[in-house]
């Protein structure tokens, strides 16, 4: 009986502590830790992650986490593609992508004629970053407003109604 009452307790330790790093947050607030990972911009210049929310405040930021790989990606780009020819000078389009190659990585922009601006995560979907946002699915999207706050913070598809309705 113990055992199973130690057993329990562990189990109910991770679920709150899984539940606890991937809640919804409003903002990536400076005063927490945000981990700052290393970054690849196309032309090979690292940028961290810090460095990345700074160079984009004040605007509406959409980031697509993704990898060429993913069926569910590719087939989320045509409505990525929409959101962009409607919203050309209000919007960023961040790709954020974690393939294990970055040769993938550009190959797929080229291939997929995305517009927009391109980061390359090496750590992929398992590190730090993802970690902190909970990223246990791609295509994952969230969306920054102009004031920094996080508007949407979890949407695994393009066509998803809280993403559509922000961008009509």
């Amino acid at each position: 009986m113990r055992i199973l009452s130690q057993t329990l307790t562990l189990f109910m330790v991770g679920v709150i502590l899984q539940i606890g790093c991937t809640q919804p947050k409003t903002t990536f607030d400076e005063n927490t830790f945000i981990p700052d990972v290393v970054m690849e911009e196309v032309t090979g210049k690292e940028i961290s992650f810090s460095d990345v929310l700074a160079r984009y405040k004040g605007k509406t930021v959409l980031i697509d986490f993704w990898a060429s790989w993913c069926g569910d990606c590719i087939e989320s780009f045509p409505y990525l593609k929409d959101y962009n020819a409607n919203n050309p000078q209000n919007v960023v389009f961040l790709y954020v992508n974690v393939d294990q190659e970055r040769s993938r990585w550009l190959d797929a922009i080229e291939t997929h004629n995305l517009k927009g601006d391109h980061l390359y995560l090496p750590e992929g979907m398992k590190g730090d970053l993802g970690q902190y946002i909970g990223l246990t699915w791609i295509p994952r999207f969230m969306v920054i407003n102009a004031k920094g706050e996080i508007a949407i913070w979890k949407a695994t598809q393009a066509d998803d109604k809280a993403l559509s309705s922000y961008f009509e």
